[in-house]
């Protein structure tokens, strides 16, 4: 079978396409070769930096990253220092930050009042950390904590304190019905009542009302048919009183009940119920 000659003027790919390119440049100077690469080459050049970048910056963060040695979640918090606050708790706790990472996140928020994308991208991220056990403890508004504690996220703490411990917290105790828990499973039995609250024409006052009322239920185990302690009222802590985080909510604690760190997450309850720790100091950092 013959070979076709080549059609003088048609394109025969990136052979010619780099051979036309070097007969432009071959009688120019170092200088023209370079402005002619500049004027012609510079976005495909700033492409592979970006590129490259991006690459050597993924595999440092590879190869650099460490295990956790404990990981908590403050709602609500962005005042706080998450830097501080996690230096502080890890040098309480004795925690080995050389070879591991202590993390406390105060940057994130959750409002049922309010579900926006952000809200919602904040749920899923919360889900997934507490799916792969790599979450131990988190802090929220009552309303939303009460959301999440129906699909059990959060331990029995009756099978992780002694009564001893438990008692220090008798008082402050916040309990959910497990036959609640139940229904919510089995039938949707729950039903966020937030968009209700929202189209009704309430004052932002009724509104707080109403969530501060629904949070001290959960005080209450006598009304309830199968109460379980599975969060600690946060407001009367020295954390939330020397940050002032959270004086429009009720903020509880609970321990994530796939977490493997559940002794570090005691020690975080104790950490923040300690009245020697000058939680205010964290505040500096975000202020200024």
């Amino acid at each position: 079978m013959s070979r076709k000659g080549k059609v003088p003027g048609e394109y025969q790919g990136v052979r010619d396409e780099i051979r036309q390119q070097q007969l432009k440049t071959k009688d120019m100077s170092l200088k023209g070769k370079l402005t002619y690469f500049w004027d012609y080459y510079k976005i495909h050049t700033f492409v592979c930096i970006f590129v490259l970048i991006l690459a050597v910056t993924f595999i440092h963060d590879i190869t650099t990253a460490k295990d956790s040695v404990f990981c908590a979640y403050m709602f609500h918090s962005s005042q706080v220092s998450s830097e501080s606050l996690s230096s502080s708790f890890a040098e309480y706790a004795e925690l080995d930050t050389e070879n591991y990472d202590c993390l406390i996140d105060t940057t994130m928020n959750i409002s049922l009042r309010t579900y926006t994308q952000y809200d919602m991208a904040a749920s899923q991220k919360l889900a997934a950390l507490v799916q792969a056990g790599d979450l131990d403890a988190a802090m929220m508004d009552s309303d939303v904590f009460y959301n999440h504690a129906l699909s059990e996220m959060f331990v029995d703490l009756r099978t992780i304190l002694s009564d001893e411990e438990l008692s220090r917290y008798n008082d402050l105790l916040y309990y959910v019905d497990h036959a609640e828990v139940l229904r919510a499973d089995e039938d949707s039995y729950y039903v966020d009542d937030t968009e209700e609250m929202n189209n009704m024409d309430v004052s932002e006052e009724e509104a707080l009302e109403k969530i501060f009322a629904e949070a001290e239920s959960h005080r209450h185990p006598e009304n309830m048919a199968e109460p379980v302690p599975v969060g600690i009222y946060m407001t009367d802590s020295p954390f939330a009183q020397k940050t002032g985080a959270y004086q429009q909510s009720v903020p509880i604690l609970g321990i994530i009940s796939t977490s493997e760190r559940i002794d570090t997450g005691k020690k975080y309850l104790e950490f923040l119920w300690d009245e020697s720790i000058d939680f205010s100091q964290m505040l500096e950092e975000n202020l200024y």
